[in-house]
C-alpha cells in the first residue's frame, strides 16, 4: 500500500491527511508553489529538486484517473445517480421552464477525458428515493416545499404521461385524487398537499422548477 512521508521520513498516517484525492493530483499550480517553497527552504540542491519533481510526477500519475463523483457536476448542480440536479427559483410556465433547462445544458462544455454532458431537461423521476431527493433539494434551497415543476406532461393526443427527457414514465407519486382525469394541457409539479406529492396543473402556471443534467463519466470516480 502506498504511503506518504514527510521530509523527515516520518510516514503520514492516513487519518491525518487533510486533502481529498481530486485536490492533490489535479491542482497543479498549488503543487508547484508548494514544491518551490520546500526547495527554497532546504536550499537549491539539485538532488532535492530532482526528488521533489519525481514525487510530483508520482502524485500526478498514480491516481490521475480517479476523481470524486460529486466533482462531475458543474458549479451550482447537485449530483444524484447518473445526473446532476439544479433548483431554479425563478418562476416560469412549464414550457418556459423546460426551455430554460435545455438552454442551461446547451451552455455547458464537456471536460475532455473527464465527463461528457448529454443535455438537460426538467427532472424526470424514476423511484421513491429520487422523489425524496428532489423534495430535499427544494427544501434546502427554499426552506420550504413550494410547488415545483418537474418534467412530466400529459400528451393530449395519446392521453398518456411522458417525461420531457424521453425516459420511461415508470414511477408515479400522485396525491390522493390526482391526476385530474378531465384536465387538458396539464403538467406535473411536486410538493402538493400535506405529503408533498404530485399534482397535475395547467402548464401556464408560473412555478419554480428542477432541471436535470445527464452526464457520461469518462474516468473512474470515487464516492
Amino acid at each position: 500500500m502506498d504511503q506518504f512521508r514527510y521530509i523527515d521520513q516520518h510516514i503520514t498516517p492516513t487519518r491525518n491527511t487533510a486533502w481529498s484525492l481530486n485536490k492533490w493530483h489535479l491542482d497543479w499550480n498549488r503543487c508547484y508553489f508548494l514544491l518551490k517553497g520546500i526547495v527554497q527552504y532546504f536550499g537549491d540542491s539539485m538532488t532535492m529538486l530532482t526528488s521533489l519533481l519525481l514525487l510530483s510526477a508520482a502524485f500526478a500519475l498514480g491516481d490521475a484517473n480517479l476523481i470524486l463523483d460529486e466533482d462531475l457536476c458543474p458549479h451550482g448542480w447537485t449530483k444524484y445517480g447518473s445526473s446532476c440536479l439544479m433548483f431554479v427559483k425563478t418562476t416560469r410556465s412549464w414550457p418556459e421552464a423546460e426551455r430554460h433547462c435545455v438552454s442551461l445544458g446547451d451552455q455547458l462544455v464537456s471536460v475532455p477525458n473527464v465527463v461528457e454532458y448529454l443535455g438537460a431537461n426538467l427532472a424526470s423521476v424514476h423511484s421513491s428515493e429520487e422523489d425524496q431527493f428532489l423534495q430535499a433539494l427544494v427544501l434546502e434551497k427554499t426552506v420550504g416545499f413550494p410547488p415545483t415543476w418537474i418534467g412530466g406532461f400529459l400528451s393530449v393526443k395519446d392521453r398518456r404521461w411522458f417525461w420531457s427527457d424521453g425516459s420511461d414514465f415508470d414511477h408515479q407519486n400522485w396525491a390522493k385524487g390526482r391526476p385530474d382525469a378531465g384536465a387538458r394541457d396539464t403538467c406535473i409539479h411536486i410538493n402538493f398537499g400535506g405529503q408533498h406529492r404530485w399534482n397535475n396543473e395547467l402548464c401556464v402556471m408560473s412555478l419554480p422548477s428542477v432541471c436535470s443534467l445527464r452526464l457520461l463519466p469518462l474516468r473512474q470516480t470515487i464516492h
